[in-house]
């Protein structure tokens, strides 16, 4: 049985202390020619479980980590320049064992075992010419792919009477998870509106293969809003979506309909979405998209109704139906299914004057057409609550089951799920939050071999 480590280490009750100070001393910043904004979030988390079956080379039931999350941002108005950063440390504090569930990124980040990154360090400069705005250092771009790049970015937004917006950007390629090279990336969005209530737009990325995005917005009147999107990633078609949305202004009625087409994905992916993934040194030479890898191609229709009751401010009553197909004559698996999905819910914002009061319950059906091997149908429970108390405290909870252990992949929910927490707001620019949650799942018995898993999290949270 491996020894319980739960006395916090010197360093987490350092920086928390050092916190504490820091809020109860006031501090600020005080810089006559720059407006400075610091946002702080510290986090000392602990895992625990019941001992790991023998799938796992360790029997480590419990784990220890500590997150800091630092954002600094410099503004000077008079001259339109901003220097905005942004950065993580992750420690893990009691030394996590090979082999057990509890790795994760920065246990495999040498003998120290943590991990240090910059998501963001750049310098702006706001009308270096009319209407343009440059951006120079680490930085995100969205548009056809999500980059991550060291570069230039450029934004040009004028004149207002052509309905025309352009955003340039180029650079080095980011990749704190893997190694796969330095390599140089471009891209372009372009907006054009013709008429006020009609956006087009056309994204570009430009890397080992070029990726494409077209899409518009169309809003003709007050009630009615549409979208449309069209992407070819990596030079593969990959989706289709299209969405409308109406209001019935007698009724307060909004009903949402929408129609998805997902195309085979079988490139190899140039950028990693999911930047919570472990990715082992093997696999640095021959990354695939991870969780869209594995997706087949498929129709989706979705329709959503919400209706707030009369006479009841506050109280909403929701409906949703889901369909989806499979394109091919495929093996159907935990990724990968037809089902129909139905779902009927209600939503409470301080309801019957009951101030600060916030709760949201329904219950979803599954009907599935698969082999025998795995469950046809299920049925999933939902409720979250969240109660202000005064200016200073804040209770939450939430709770989920699933009677049937199915679609733990497309759903994304551990079968049984607990939640509570309680937030407490020392002064306007400093909050503190505990939170517990309790997962189990039948995924976790047959890979992990736990029949649980807890989880609980200590956070503090500064605003300057």
């Amino acid at each position: 049985m491996v020894r319980r480590r739960w006395q916090r280490p010197l360093m987490t009750v350092a920086i928390f202390l050092g916190c504490w100070l820091l809020a109860a001393a006031g501090w600020g910043f005080d810089w006559k020619a720059a407006d400075v904004s610091v946002r702080s979030t510290s986090k000392y988390v602990v895992q625990w479980s019941d001992e790991p079956g023998s799938q796992m080379e360790a029997d480590e039931d419990q784990d220890q980590d500590f997150y800091q999350m630092l954002g600094i941002d410099l503004r000077w108005d008079e001259p339109g320049i901003t220097i905005a950063t942004l950065g993580r440390w992750d420690k893990d504090l009691d030394g996590t064992e090979n082999g057990s569930f509890y790795q994760d990124y920065k246990d495999s980040r040498g003998d120290h075992r943590q991990d240090f990154e910059i998501f963001y360090a750049y310098l702006e400069k706001k009308d270096l010419a009319p209407g343009l705005d440059v951006r120079l250092g680490r930085q995100y771009a969205y548009g056809a792919e999500v980059v991550h790049f060291d570069g230039l970015y450029a934004d040009y937004q004028r004149p207002d009477w052509s309905g025309f917006e352009a955003e340039l950007f180029g650079g080095r390629i980011v990749q704190h998870y893997s190694d796969l090279g330095q390599d140089s990336v471009g891209g372009f969005n372009l907006g054009f509106h013709p008429v006020a209530s009609l956006g087009l737009y056309l994204y570009g990325v430009f890397y080992e293969e070029n990726s494409w995005e077209a899409s518009t917005i169309w809003q003709p009147c007050d009630h009615f809003q549409g979208r449309g999107n069209l992407a070819f990633i990596n030079s593969h078609t990959r989706y289709i979506d299209l969405n409308g949305e109406t209001t019935i202004a007698k009724t307060g009625t909004i009903i949402n309909l929408g129609f998805y087409r997902r195309y085979n994905i079988n490139s190899e992916d140039d950028f990693l979405y999911d930047y919570t993934y472990t990715l082992d040194e093997s696999l640095s030479d021959d990354l695939n998209r991870l969780y869209l890898q594995q997706e087949e191609g498929y129709y989706e229709y979705d329709l959503q109704v919400t209706q707030p009751l009369p006479g009841t401010p506050g109280l909403n009553v929701y409906g949703r139906y889901t369909i989806r197909r499979l394109a091919h004559d495929k093996h159907e698996n935990l990724y990968n299914t037809d089902f129909d999905r139905y779902t009927l819910g209600f939503s409470i914002d301080e309801w019957l004057l009951w101030k600060g009061f916030h709760f949201d319950a329904g219950v979803s059906r599954w009907e599935e057409d698969r082999d025998k091997f795995y469950e046809e149908e299920s049925t999933s429970y939902y409720a979250d609550w969240r109660q202000e108390l005064g200016e200073r405290f804040e209770l939450g909870a939430g709770y989920y089951h699933k009677n049937e252990d199915v679609n733990s992949m497309i759903e994304n929910e551990a079968s049984t799920r607990y939640l509570a927490s309680v937030g407490y707001k020392v002064k306007d620019n400093c909050w503190l939050k505990l939170a517990y949650e309790y997962n189990e799942d039948d995924y976790y018995e047959d890979e992990l071999g736990v029949d649980h898993i807890n989880t609980l999290t200590l956070s503090l949270h500064l605003e300057y």
